[in-house]
């Protein structure tokens, strides 16, 4: 595992760990301020109940007994008290208007404590208790305690969680941006090491290429010295003309070698695309069985580039046009006032997605005999011309390869 990697994973590592330990933090804060709120609710309902007992025991069935303590003592907490008896009638409530009324609650009151809501859609915790008085039957007493001052403590827990929530959400947000930016600097160095071993390769190519031109030039000019006092029957011909064909070939290769090893130096003037794009045809040697068709929409097509990267351009797409075992070619050229785009279509056989991943790296081919060099050359020399070259391709369906180049001296004609 490469350093990089191991920096991704301790970042994600770091981050899952704060996320665990902030939500189990979390989770306890809140878990033990409910209990606290709910122990708080608990003992002053259960005190309340206990000082009424007493106070019911010592004074009977008063009306005024509840009103009274309510007034001496600081009970703000408290939602409604209710003494009940067996009938469901009520006997005693801190509302004295309810006095006499018949219990809402069809079950009547059963012993334990609950969270309720009201009509109002106040939510209460209630603690029914069993009461006991002299000369009376037994009844049952309901207490009802406002939630909102015990449950401060539970806002608390909530704040604290929707604050680690926030900083665990801005924390994620930084570590994809910091996993994005590590992803994304590991794709440049790849590319930079890439471009550098490509460079090398590429130097040293033109150094090869180089020193083989001189000798190649040799061994083709004296093989067809020697080719020209044989006739075309004798056998020796035939050799000879093996060697006068590879000699071109690798005089070929050495020449795209040192177009792609060189920096693109460039010699602008006005040309007429109409007619380079006719020479580039003839240069790129289209069989006979091939139509070529092209169709410029401008109504002056003189623009201002240099012409022999263009030519070379044209050349290296329409002879891959030609090899894709196609009938047709259209070359179609349109503009605006800043940009001019041509485009070289054919009906071949296409490429698939796999296939075009790699068109423009060096040396890559799918031909038997080819170079890898000639969509590569057209790729740097578009860029030299401060444009931009894509291609299109579907099994097949065909290829288009689409140039976009600067414009200064062209307008599209009109329909």
């Amino acid at each position: 595992m490469n350093a990089p990697v191991k920096r991704r994973y301790a970042v994600v590592a770091v981050a899952v760990v704060f996320t665990a330990l902030s939500g189990f933090s979390a989770f306890s804060t809140n878990e033990i301020a409910r209990r606290s709120s709910e122990e708080t609710l608990r003992s002053t309902a259960f005190f309340l109940g206990i000082t009424l007992d007493q106070a019911l025991h010592r004074t009977g069935i008063d009306e005024g007994l509840i009103a009274e303590i309510m007034k001496n003592q600081p009970w703000e907490s408290i939602a409604y008290v209710a003494l009940i008896d067996h009938d469901r009638k009520i006997v005693l409530h801190s509302n004295p208007r309810l006095i006499g009324q018949t219990w809402p609650q069809s079950e009547g009151i059963t012993p334990g404590t609950a969270y309720v809501t009201l009509k109002t859609g106040e939510l209460v915790y209630v603690m029914n208790m069993p009461v006991q008085i002299h000369g009376s039957t037994p009844m049952a007493m309901s207490i009802a305690l406002h939630t909102y001052p015990a449950m401060e403590a539970v806002r608390g827990a909530q704040l604290h969680l929707i604050v680690l929530l926030v900083v665990n959400g801005a924390m994620w947000g930084l570590v994809f941006a910091f996993l994005y930016y590590m992803k994304k600097m590991d794709r440049m160095q790849l590319r930079a090491q890439e471009k550098e071993r490509f460079t090398a390769l590429g130097e040293m190519a033109a150094v090869l290429a180089h020193e083989i031109r001189t000798p190649l030039s040799a061994i083709k000019g004296f093989a067809q010295y020697i080719r020209q006092g044989h006739k075309e029957t004798d056998s020796t011909a035939e050799g000879l003309d093996v060697i006068i064909k590879e000699s071109l070939r690798l005089e070929g290769l050495t020449n795209d070698l040192l177009v792609y090893a060189r920096a693109p130096e460039l010699k602008t003037r006005q040309l007429f695309l109409g007619q380079l794009i006719d020479e580039a045809a003839a240069a790129a040697n289209i069989s006979d069985g091939i139509i070529l068709e092209k169709h410029i929409s401008l109504i002056n097509d003189g623009i201002n580039t240099d012409e022999e990267k263009l030519k070379q351009v044209l050349i290296n797409i329409i002879s891959n046009a030609a090899d894709s075992e196609t009938d047709k070619i259209y070359i179609t050229v349109e503009g605006d006032k800043k940009m001019l785009t041509l485009t070289i279509t054919d009906t071949g056989k296409g490429m698939d997605a796999a296939v075009l991943q790699e068109v423009w790296k060096p040396f890559f081919t799918t031909k038997a005999r080819g170079t890898g060099l000639g969509l590569p050359i057209a790729a740097n020399l578009v860029s030299a011309l401060g444009g931009a070259i894509s291609i299109e391709s579907r099994i097949d369906q065909g290829t288009s390869v689409t140039i976009k180049l600067p414009l200064y001296k062209s307008s599209i004609a009109p329909a």
